[in-house]
């Protein structure tokens, strides 16, 4: 009867164990459970030793350290590589091509001039100019609202990610000090244990963490190069806060007894925080760098191109846009006086735009030259060495105001990041468009040569002005002497066919041969409304190199190419890591989880013993039942 009882008992476990597993297939976490049985020792009698049979020795859960952990890992990945593909696609919004897109508007701006060009007084042509270059200024600000509205959706999910992150870790260490307890009675709290790797799990697709349990089967949680975030029954916290180099991003720290420790981008590593983080400090940054570089590029071209020329009052043109001038951002650590201002201050500007690079710099005191910089490019790490006052690099320079540099002061240099911000039409007036010619050119009708103006720019415009100018050829080698109204000898040169003429900032292109005697005459122009040179010239703008050595075309279009690669690029890694992480939960699953058909399979199992228990015990009572009966 013993024997029977011990058995019912065992089997009871059994189904009652099996039961559980049925019940919980479907609960996210849950391992499945088995009860562990061990004999109940044996008696000895003359006969021999006799068994005392079966006791129930714990009950266990399924588990497999390293299959737990390639599957954190792989998760954590999973969700970093998922959440960047899904900001790119966002951001490949952008930069968009087609007739809304940024490249056809500027090749709008283009072929507005030409309409000028072919009739420089019309105003309604003129007007068309303002109407085409006022939706390159729009186009421009709403490209960079929606990079900015990223950032802001971006700081959003992470604000959100930390705080998820931080409840977890929280609930974690609550719940270590309920499994310390438990498994001090001497067996494993297993509903316990899974609670704890599920929420290890959760705070692992937030952000990449490393765990190790202890002998009290308590998990520890570490970030980044090891910082702690939960040890044992405490928890420390992560922080957001402003990025002490550059305020306009964001940077991830952990609390650690009102220390605050920062994380670094790679630090973080995977996980959706890590993610967006690695989104913000690259693609983001990459993205407005390009956007600002663009309009810079051509922004300076368009308004450069427009002081060389005179409106229709014949004064000189002013700027046509506006847009973000470069930034010189003082660290948060840089020396300050008694009202926290910098000891020292930078003043940041553009010396070539064409020559500008879609990148932000760091600049730091060199300390092997004394007064003059170190300055490192960040999207490649190209250091420029020393740099002084007013010595250009990448079409930048900079100049040091009020104190010099202190020690560990450093400056990050935004060079176009925010300029398409700001970018709006200045001139409002069609009469003010500079299409006209500071200079025309005209050919003497006694000349001897077939040589004629084939085009007439200005490169730049002299101090003084300009003044009228003779150009006389010598002999028929091309040979010229050019005066002044005066008669006074200016200097000379020589043609050669098919390169311009260069004399004061005029670039004069001939067609033809000239022959001796012939005379050229470069004079202001005194009729602007007639003129249509600097109309031309913007027309032409379409084909100059005027941005990093690409023309405004091609540096769009390699944009969008640059946008269009990384969202590809992040479309595989997003695809690859989630088969690897579906991949690895699946092993870690057949290996833990609950299988519906083998439980099934062991309840009958498992009925069968309970049934037989139960005969055992039948049988006994039959027996005593017999035993009783011999006395009657």
């Amino acid at each position: 009867m013993t024997l029977g009882t011990k058995a019912l008992f065992a089997a009871y476990s059994q189904l009652q164990t099996t039961s559980n597993n049925i019940a919980n297939a479907n609960t996210p976490g849950y391992s499945r459970q088995s009860v562990q049985l061990a004999t109940a020792g044996s008696g000895y009698s003359s006969a021999g030793y006799m068994g005392r049979g079966v006791t129930v020795a714990t009950v266990t859960r399924a588990s497999n350290l390293f299959l737990s952990s390639q599957a954190l890992a792989t998760g954590s990945a999973a969700a970093a590589d998922g959440v960047r593909r899904d900001l790119l696609a966002q951001l490949e919004k952008v930069f968009v091509g087609g007739a809304s897109g940024l490249g056809s508007a500027a090749t709008q701006i283009f072929n507005a001039f030409a309409d000028v060009a072919a009739n420089p007084a019309d105003l309604a042509a003129r007007q068309a100019v303002l109407g085409k270059l006022e939706d390159f200024a729009s186009l421009g600000r709403s490209a960079s609202d929606q990079i900015e509205s990223l950032q802001t959706q971006l700081v959003h999910d992470v604000t959100v990610g930390v705080a998820e992150v931080n409840k977890l870790a929280g609930e974690l260490a609550k719940l270590n000090s309920s499994i310390a307890a438990a498994t001090s009675r001497g067996h494993k709290p297993n509903d316990l244990l899974d609670q704890r790797d599920e929420l290890v799990r959760q705070i692992g697709r937030q952000v990449e963490v490393h765990s190790l349990i202890g002998p009290d089967e308590t998990a520890s949680l570490f970030v980044g190069s090891g910082q702690t975030l939960v040890l044992g029954q405490s928890a420390n916290r992560l922080q957001l806060q402003a990025d002490p180099l550059d305020a306009s991003r964001v940077t991830l720290g952990v609390n650690i007894g009102g220390q605050l420790t920062p994380l670094t981008t790679e630090a973080i590593g995977q996980g959706l925080i890590g993610g967006m983080m690695r989104f913000q400090d690259q693609d983001l940054a990459e993205a407005r760098n390009r956007l600002g570089q663009w309009v810079v590029g051509l922004g300076s071209a368009l308004n450069a191109q427009q002081a060389l020329g005179l409106d229709l009052a014949g004064q000189a043109g002013s700027p046509l846009l506006r847009f973000g001038e470069p930034l010189a951002l003082a660290a948060a650590g840089n020396a300050r006086d008694g009202s926290g201002n910098a000891l020292s201050t930078l003043t940041l500007s553009v010396s070539d735009a064409s020559a500008l690079k879609a990148s932000d710099y760091r600049l730091q005191a060199d300390p092997a030259n004394l007064g003059r910089y170190i300055v490192t490019r960040l999207t490649d790490g190209q250091v420029f060495q020393p740099v002084a006052d007013g010595e250009p690099f990448d079409g930048l320079s900079v100049q040091l105001n009020g104190a010099g540099l202190q020690p560990g002061d450093s400056f990050t240099l935004k060079a176009v990041g925010q300029a398409a911000a700001s970018l709006s039409l200045l001139l409002k007036n069609p009469q003010a468009l500079a299409a006209a010619s500071a200079v025309t050119g005209l050919v003497h009708p006694a000349n001897l040569g077939n040589a004629s103006i084939a085009a007439l720019g200005i490169d730049s415009l002299p101090v003084g002005g300009f003044q009228a100018i003779s150009l006389v050829f010598s002999n028929d080698a091309g040979n010229y002497e050019f005066f002044d109204a005066s008669g006074i000898r200016l200097g000379d040169g020589v043609f050669q066919p098919g390169q311009p003429i260069r004399i004061d900032g005029i670039a004069l292109s001939l067609n033809g041969l000239p022959r001796t005697g012939d005379r050229l005459l470069l004079a202001p122009t005194t009729q602007p409304a007639a003129s249509n040179g600097n109309a031309l010239r913007f027309d032409r703008m379409a084909e100059l190199r005027l941005i990093d050595g690409q023309s405004a075309g091609d540096a769009f279009a390699y944009a969008m190419a640059d946008v269009g690669v990384r969202m590809q690029g992040a479309s595989a890694s997003a695809a690859n890591s989630t088969a690897v992480a579906s991949r690895a939960q699946n092993e870690l699953k057949s290996t833990v989880g609950v299988n519906l058909d083998e439980e099934a399979a062991r309840l009958i199992q498992f009925q069968q013993s309970y049934q037989a228990a139960a005969k055992m015990l039948q049988a006994a009572q039959s027996m005593f039942d017999a035993v009783l009966n011999l006395s009657r």
